[in-house]
């Protein structure tokens, strides 16, 4: 089974990660505050310190350009079907949406969070989608377990977008 493996450092040291492992399939996101790298392996990661996340389920093809939303979804035990049932219906209608790459659903191994990670063609695509009913029903399930389970958020990222970037 594929996970998904996510880690976060400065730029300079997830870079020196990035050129120590260069045959590995290890992506560099950013943001305005914060640097990731994000694995995805049906092998152990390189990565020394990673949350992971099974891989349930993938549609679409990431073409390493763009915006990357990560969206961390806590859920009680009881809530777990109802939530899969919401994310089959989500992914359904978001494969037709404008600009979006791919959808992805991980699980944490030690947690009950669900990662819904979208790849988007730019910023713009996701802030349409944040519009929709659909992704209203994902933030009223985020809001309703955040003070009884943990925390559920929104982190959005960018590849890197200048040459400068990869150095």
């Amino acid at each position: 089974m594929k996970n998904i493996y996510i880690t976060s450092g400065t730029e300079h040291y997830l870079r020196q990660v990035l050129e120590e492992h260069p045959t590995h399939s290890l992506q560099l996101l950013q943001n305005y505050s914060n640097a990731i790298i994000l694995e995805e392996s049906e092998n152990p990661t390189v990565l020394k310190e990673a949350a992971t996340y099974r891989l349930l389920q993938s549609r679409g093809e990431m073409k390493g350009y763009g915006s990357v939303t990560f969206e961390y979804v806590m859920v009680r035990d009881e809530e777990i079907p109802i939530f899969l049932k919401m994310y089959q219906t989500i992914v359904n209608i978001l494969s037709d949406t404008r600009g979006l790459q791919c959808i992805q659903l991980g699980q944490s191994k030690t947690q009950n969070k669900f990662l819904i990670i979208t790849f988007w063609d730019s910023e713009k695509y996701y802030q349409a989608w944040k519009t929709t009913p659909y992704h209203a029903e994902v933030i009223k399930i985020m809001e309703k377990n955040n003070s009884q389970i943990g925390f559920s958020h929104i982190d959005t990222y960018r590849f890197p977008e200048f040459s400068h970037d990869f150095k």
